[in-house]
């Protein structure tokens, strides 16, 4: 149990590390939405420490969809952590979360409205689950984004000459790749959630020194 919530405590560390990457993300209104995911990657690390130390999880049920967080908590922040390495002069802000918004829309829709069960965890003790048509949508939005998005980071990486670039892209690529094989797995994310995060911190950094330099 210790290690569990150590290893909480480290991802909770990384989503503060992300959040002062997002507060240099222009303009403003994707800079919120931005720190928005942030914080719900965040709830999604303490709801799984309270549910791992409380002695009776149904009087967390409230708060269950925290759970799922990082759903949109790791995919918004990746689709602008490429366009902000890329900079495209064609892509704004605006056509970017345009063309996230049916993921958000999908994601939403399974975590919100989607049934749940109390389920036995190997780490937590007792976790909430989805069941029916709400795991298998979430489970689906996760394959087609993480696919999508590997390999739209592995066309730009082919374009792209400046190394450092490269290597954000190719970490980036290793990440959700990873993402993308424990939920085909079903397997628990915290080290593949844990090595995004890195990716993500990496990518929006070198962003930031290319447009300084």
């Amino acid at each position: 149990m210790a290690g569990y919530l150590f290893v909480l405590g480290m991802a909770a560390g990384l989503v503060v590390l992300l959040l002062t990457c997002y507060l240099s993300v222009s303009p403003p209104w994707l800079r919120w939405l931005l720190l928005i995911s942030g914080m719900l990657a965040a709830g999604r690390y303490v709801v799984m420490a309270l549910f791992a130390v409380a002695s009776n999880p149904q009087a967390l049920w409230g708060i269950r969809w925290c759970w799922f967080g990082t759903s949109i908590g790791l995919t918004l922040p990746a689709v602008v952590a490429l366009d902000q390495l890329v900079r495209h002069p064609a892509m704004t802000p605006k056509k970017l979360v345009q063309g996230y918004a049916p993921f958000a829309a999908a994601y939403l829709a399974a975590i919100l409205l989607g049934s749940y069960e109390l389920a036995a965890d190997p780490l937590a003790g007792q976790s909430p689950r989805l069941v029916g048509w709400g795991r298998w949508l979430l489970a689906a939005t996760h394959s087609v984004f993480a696919a999508g998005f590997v390999w739209l980071a592995a066309m730009v990486c082919r374009k792209v000459p400046v190394p450092r670039i490269r290597l954000a892209l190719g970490m980036l690529m290793a990440a959700y790749a990873y993402l993308w094989l424990d939920g085909i797995l079903q397997r628990p994310c915290l080290y593949s959630e844990l090595l995004a995060m890195g990716a993500l911190w990496f990518a929006l950094e070198t962003a930031r020194r290319q447009a300084l330099a």
